[in-house]
């Protein structure tokens, strides 16, 4: 006797609730300066924006061109894209109010000024902080451990 597997049908996912199917995946990450910062997880339509976002043509050497991905300008995006996106706070990189203030701190110390969010990401949490958290992001976002490794040896390689 052979224990068939049993699938979903059309008619299971039309009976469950339309917000349990729409649900998206919410969570904390830990920043030192910060304390719990909220985020939600990206839609395919959000990851692919950023990633279109962080690819640069490159020279291949002979002659043409070959895309190239920021990495560490990718991870700044998907952690900036997932905070913005958590409707469980205010806080965004990319306030103006947090980018004047972090401006004038760094005046007092001669530093240039902070004008965009992924400046203000890179004052606020150590590169460290920035590549864990986006890990969490994309694990929330579906990819699992694997994606999350390649993830940290394309940062050790780079």
């Amino acid at each position: 006797m052979t224990n068939a597997k049993k699938y979903f049908s059309l008619e299971d996912v039309l009976g469950k609730d339309a917000t349990e199917l729409t649900a998206v995946k919410q969570g904390e990450y830990e920043v030192d300066k910060l304390g719990e910062v909220p985020f939600t997880a990206l839609n395919n339509t959000e990851y692919k924006q950023i990633k279109k976002d962080c690819i640069k043509m490159t020279p291949n050497g002979t002659g043409g061109m070959e895309p190239e991905v920021d990495e560490d300008k990718m991870m700044s995006r998907v952690v900036i894209a997932a905070v913005d996106k958590d409707t469980r706070t205010n806080f965004t990189f990319a306030s103006k109010a947090l980018l004047d203030k972090l401006t004038a701190a760094n005046a007092k110390e001669g530093k240039p000024p902070v004008t965009t969010a992924d400046e203000a990401l890179s004052v606020l949490l150590s590169p460290g902080e920035i590549m864990n958290f986006a890990v969490k992001v994309q694990n929330s976002s579906g990819f699992g451990q694997k994606a999350a490794k390649e993830t940290q040896e394309a940062v050790k390689n780079s």
